[in-house]
């Protein structure tokens, strides 16, 4: 793969990310049922995508992000449902756009991102780390709660069945925590220090044990070492292929 074709790939990619997960508030996502906040969601993803290619003639650009958008986010709203396999199948779809756009209609043309042109060989290094970081933090911890979210049904279909409050924990503490721990793993493997992954499992090991010991059933224990397992496999692999991405250049 070209070094032009991955700058194409990492600022529509960022482009998605943005409007999908940053600049997509609480109330426009509630809304988005409705078919003229969809619009709206589109919109933005479409303007997004141009401004970040910067191809100024390359109109078609936004206009297949945001007819793609809109009718991939309507058919999503149309389940009615929120699992991880339809969110997966949702960002799937949206990435297949993206890539059949760069191959298709801008590496034929041989399209390059402007910004780059005038901006530090750094700059396209510092665009796949943000692309990154939203990847492992806000898109990571959406991820990984849908993964865990029929175990955590378990544990309070258990309390409901026994009759019991369950402890609860901070507010978003679980989510900090998560964001944190998936941010030092993206650390420890772009300085090549694996070791360092090591010790952040015994040191949230350690931290856990008094929870593993007073929990009252297996279901507690179990459920927070699939979702500590599963952040730790997925901060990893989203790291190794910045990391293999960063040495292309």
């Amino acid at each position: 793969m070209n070094i032009a074709a991955i700058q194409l790939l990492i600022m529509l990619l960022l482009a998605h990310l943005l409007g999908d997960f940053i600049l997509q508030p609480t109330a426009l996502l509630k809304k988005k049922k409705q078919v003229l906040w969809n619009a709206l969601h589109s919109l933005i993803q479409g303007a997004l995508a141009y401004l970040l290619l910067a191809s100024w003639n390359e109109w078609l650009v936004p206009v297949l992000v945001t007819v793609s958008h809109f009718l991939i986010d309507l058919g999503k709203q149309r389940l009615k449902r929120n699992s991880l396999a339809i969110f997966l199948i949702d960002q799937l779809l949206h990435l297949t756009i993206i890539a059949l756009v760069t191959w298709l209609l801008l590496i034929p043309k041989g399209v390059s991102i402007w910004w780059f042109t005038f901006l530090p060989p750094v700059a396209v290094k510092v665009a796949a780390c943000i692309a990154v970081i939203i990847l492992l933090l806000p898109v990571g911890g959406i991820m990984i709660g849908l993964f865990v979210q029929p175990y955590q049904q378990q544990i309070k279909d258990h309390y409901r069945n026994e009759k019991k409050k369950p402890i609860e924990g901070l507010a978003n503490g679980g989510k900090i925590i998560g964001w944190l721990e998936r941010a030092l793993i993206f650390i420890f493997v772009l300085a090549g220090q694996f070791a360092g992954i090591g010790f952040l499992v015994a040191a949230k090991s350690i931290f856990r044990f008094g929870e593993f010991k007073e929990s009252e059933n297996r279901k507690e224990a179990e459920y927070i070492i699939i979702g500590t397992f599963a952040s730790f496999l997925y901060a990893i692999l989203i790291s190794l292929v910045l990391k293999w991405t960063l040495g292309s250049f």
